[in-house]
């Protein structure tokens, strides 16, 4: 049976392919207190601006203090609710505003970058319950990670379909703006979206600093092991990286195995990866009982040259911990072992 709820997604996304490659959706609702725009602007520290009035620089001439696009947001009142969606910006997928916004509150919200990651987030009186990535559910984190495990079925289906190579019938973002209607009853309103295509009057929020973070994805999973590598000598460093990536390697079928021992080589001796080499590895496609995608982007990620922040080395056993579920015990063993001497 159709799914009326997602199909309005599909289309919303479909007919506004701007909106496709990036946006932030975010429903407030009271539980304690009440919730009105003022309330939600003063917890943003944000104030109400026309945009007609405004110059947003070049991303590439931006510095500190200039009116940053990414802060824009639009807020409207929903019945009970508010409702705030970002076009551009990411402000209210931030555990920091989360916190904020959920102070005798229940807050959802659903965003996604133009690579098309992203993910769902729940937030309860401050406390960060949930997020889970959309395109991947079974990846999650928070106080209460399970808590929204009932409502994943769509996205578990569109996990499945596109393991099964259905792209088409994958469709994360809609389902996922599907579930947050669902857990809220509130529908993001089409003619409301389409007003903003014109400048006018919005919201510019305030700057609410960000929470010290590990340099990394491991160091937010696993905090010890991640400073530990990081404080390691270099040698026990790479020894544990190339523990990870010949586990990997020999766990896994791939279509580019040449790339794979080049790069597993390039990992154990700690010398840079040929850029050509790298793209291959990337564009490599593997078969095996895990989560095969996660070991691709972990080697990937070990051979990232130096000064790049979007991958890093670490981000090699982040990724096994999805790649090697049942495998990882022993391999963090392995290299607790390592560090020891």
């Amino acid at each position: 049976m159709p799914d009326d709820v997602v199909a309005y997604y599909r289309q919303f996304l479909h007919e506004r392919p701007w909106h496709a490659e990036g946006l932030s959706w975010t429903v407030i609702q009271p539980a304690s207190e009440p919730v009105t725009e003022d309330v939600v602007l003063r917890r943003l520290r944000g104030q109400r601006v026309d945009l007609t009035e405004i110059h947003f620089p070049h991303v590439n001439d931006f510095r500190p203090g200039m009116p940053d696009e990414s802060k824009v947001a639009y807020l409207t009142q929903v019945g009970p609710a508010v409702v705030m969606f970002q076009p551009s910006g990411f402000e209210g997928a931030r555990r920091e505003v989360l916190r904020w916004l959920s102070d005798g509150a229940r807050v959802h919200n659903v965003d996604w970058t133009i690579n098309g990651n992203g993910g769902i987030s729940y937030a309860v009186y401050g406390k960060v319950l949930a997020w889970v990535d959309k395109n991947d559910p079974g990846r999650r984190h928070g106080e209460q990670p399970d808590v929204l495990d009932n409502d994943l079925g769509g996205l578990r289906e569109a996990r499945r379909r596109w393991d099964a190579g259905d792209l088409a019938g994958a469709d994360f973002s809609a389902e996922a703006m599907a579930l947050v209607e669902r857990r809220t009853g509130v529908r993001l309103d089409v003619g409301w979206v389409d007003g903003f295509e014109e400048p006018g009057p919005a919201v510019m929020i305030g700057d609410i600093p960000s929470d010290p973070t590990p340099p990394g994805r491991l160091g937010n999973q696993d905090p010890d092991l991640d400073a530990r590598l990081r404080s390691a000598p270099e040698h026990a460093r790479r020894a544990a990286l190339a523990l990870v990536a010949r586990t990997l390697a020999g766990r896994f079928t791939f279509s580019d195995p040449e790339a794979v021992a080049s790069t597993v080589d390039s990992i154990e001796r700690g010398v840079p990866l040929a850029p050509e080499v790298r793209t291959r590895m990337f564009r490599s496609l593997a078969t095996g009982d895990a989560e095969a995608r996660s070991a691709i982007n972990g080697l990937y990620a070990a051979t990232a040259p130096p000064g790049r922040h979007v991958d890093e080395p670490l981000d090699l056993l982040h990724a096994a911990t999805y790649a090697l579920p049942d495998e990882w015990p022993r391999v963090r063993q392995a290299i607790d072992g390592l560090l020891r001497g």
